[in-house]
């Protein structure tokens, strides 16, 4: 009768406590890639420059300084838009990752009680046989 009681304790936790602290802590994996990708930030500066490098303009009537002044600053906001594209686009496929392991945490948590039982019932028939 005390196997009973374990048991039932045993999957009571199991299906309802250890469930609720697994999304818990797949929350806080989804929250840290994230941020640590910083994913809204690099978004919403997508087309800024590239570490603020700007060149101030020279001599107003110079078209030296003017054609200066506007290659270098859009060359500048080219190589910020290509390396933030390339840094969310890996940080979206570590949050995608991160998702598809949790799901995979999700079911095998849910299905391995079931296959600890289909398992040790498969070795007592290869123990009797």
């Amino acid at each position: 009768m005390l196997f009973l009681s374990i048991v039932h304790h045993y999957l009571f936790w199991h299906y309802t406590r250890a469930l609720a602290e697994i999304f818990v802590t797949w929350k806080n994996f989804m929250w840290f890639v994230g941020h640590f990708f910083s994913l809204r930030q690099l978004a919403s500066s997508w087309f800024s420059p590239w570490k603020r490098t700007l060149t101030g303009r020279g001599e107003k009537w110079n078209l030296e300084d003017l054609a200066g002044y506007v290659i270098i600053n859009i060359l500048s906001r080219v190589v910020g838009a290509v390396i933030r594209t390339i840094i969310i686009f890996l940080g979206l496929v570590g949050f995608v990752g991160t998702f598809l392991g949790g799901v995979l945490v999700y079911v095998f948590w849910i299905l391995a009680p079931f296959v600890l039982i289909i398992l040790l019932g498969f070795g007592l028939t290869l123990l009797i046989a």
